[in-house]
């Protein structure tokens, strides 16, 4: 094979590797961060009246500046929205406190139920899902927190 051709062969061999590389890092999906989530109050006995606000507090691990959170993105198990202006907290490592409605906290809970039985506590795990602005990146972000539900005795008559 003559040295001109053998040249041309490697050259699109190799732009074709480059032009691949490149699309595969840009058409990547951003690499998601993870939460933390704490819940106030953490535990809640079924039939008492619903917190509201139900506060979730959350920062990243490892952390990260808060204020790069798109709060308008906030989200609890996907469906329920904050029920205020989350704020950020002056603790160790940074908490932003993002209110939810009690009542949209306790559906969440209720709706990964499966049979209760009384005198017992279940501790339950709820997903705080969102996103960073734009100018940080966009990257998505999500972590779990836990509500613990005790369910009381019933009553004798």
């Amino acid at each position: 094979m003559k040295t001109t051709k053998l040249t041309v062969i490697t050259m699109t061999i190799l732009a074709s590797l480059l032009i691949g590389a490149i699309a595969f890092n840009v058409l990547a999906p951003a690499k998601e961060l993870k939460l933390k989530v704490k819940w106030r109050p953490v535990l809640y006995i079924l039939g008492n009246p619903v917190p509201d606000p139900w506060n979730a507090e959350i920062f990243f691990a490892p952390v990260r500046n808060l204020n790069e959170i798109d709060t308008s993105t906030l989200l609890l198990d996907g469906m329920y929205l904050p029920s205020g202006t989350p704020t950020i907290l002056a603790t160790s490592p940074p908490r932003m406190s993002v209110p939810f409605d009690g009542n949209d906290v306790i559906r969440a809970v209720l709706s990964k139920m499966g049979h209760m039985a009384p005198g017992y506590t279940y501790h339950i795990s709820l997903t705080i899902s969102g996103y960073l602005k734009p100018e940080y990146g966009g990257n998505p972000f999500s972590g779990d927190g836990a509500i613990n539900l005790y369910i009381p005795d019933v009553s004798p008559p």
